[in-house]
């Protein structure tokens, strides 16, 4: 069948068979007049398909005109009118297309049937991008509150600890008996310096640091206390990781009384885990005035 004879039928039946709307005879017409299409013809099957596939993933799809369904409607009026005159032998019988059980449907009944199938994905697609909008800007504002919660709690957990460190503080401050030891640093590190406020009563103490260099990841802060001429005693090892000028840590392990005659505290740098006697070089010292 040439491009000539029947050009709407083809592209009528191009149209329904391009949106899946053909009868299972209707769709075996059509495959064999696409294998005889013309060059023309193919052209024209391209493009239904190209426009089919571009509507159903088209990034922004336009929202169908508010009076397209009445536009169909007139042309369904229309092709009521020109299937009647058909029917009276007054149109070509080419405008008119079997449906498969015997009735004969009218070309404009596809067009109709092409366009609200069009029209139809045209707001889906709209639809669907709108949805698409909505649940990318509940992403988007959930991970904005996920984000502020998170800053909020690491705050609350500094504020908290910052808390504890002053109450630990003011408990000791609060005891009867309680020494200040001031330490300067040395040599190594002379801007150093730091203090120890002992309850040994209580057997606590805080010591606070300041000016000391990062250690490495294999190293520890220790500190030490050495009473009168005995050999030093590990009250601990603390470390960081950078540098302060308000370091505070809480002595857990310093269960000494003080001697009567001199009480020594120092601060050397260790490998990771402190030693049982000093080795490495010290940063810190001061004694009991």
């Amino acid at each position: 069948m040439s491009e000539q004879e029947t050009p709407n039928e083809f592209e009528s039946l191009c149209a329904g068979y391009v949106l899946g709307a053909l009868s299972e005879e209707d769709r075996l017409t059509f495959e064999k007049m696409l294998d005889e299409a013309s060059p023309k013809q193919m052209e024209i099957y391209r493009q239904m398909v190209r426009i089919k596939d571009d509507l159903s993933l088209a990034a922004d799809p336009t929202e169908p005109s508010v009076d397209l369904f009445d536009k169909i409607l007139d042309d369904i009026s229309e092709g009521e009118t020109s299937g009647s005159a058909g029917r009276s032998g007054s149109a070509p019988s080419q405008y008119n297309i079997s449906s498969g059980n015997g009735n004969v449907l009218p070309i404009w009944a596809f067009k109709a049937a092409a366009a609200v199938l069009l029209a139809g994905v045209l707001g889906l697609a709209l639809y669907s991008q709108q949805q698409s909008s909505l649940v990318d800007q509940k992403e988007t504002q959930i991970s904005v509150l996920q984000s502020e919660l998170e800053q909020r709690n690491e705050l609350l957990t500094q504020l908290e600890t910052e808390l504890e460190r002053k109450e630990e503080l003011l408990a000791i401050l609060e005891s009867r008996e309680v020494n200040l030891i001031l330490m300067a640093g040395q040599e190594t590190n002379p801007d150093g310096y730091g203090k120890i406020i002992w309850d040994f009563e209580n057997e606590q103490a805080l010591l606070q640091v300041a000016n000391l260099p990062e250690p490495a990841d294999d190293q520890d802060y220790q500190l030490w206390l050495i009473k009168d001429q005995q050999s030093p005693i590990s009250a601990g090892v603390f470390s960081f990781e950078q540098p302060s000028t308000d370091l505070i840590y809480r002595i857990d392990r310093l269960k000494e009384r003080p001697s009567d005659i001199s009480n020594t505290f120092a601060v050397t740098l260790e490998p990771k885990g402190g030693a049982p006697q000093p080795t490495g070089n010290m940063y810190l010292v001061g004694q009991q005035n």
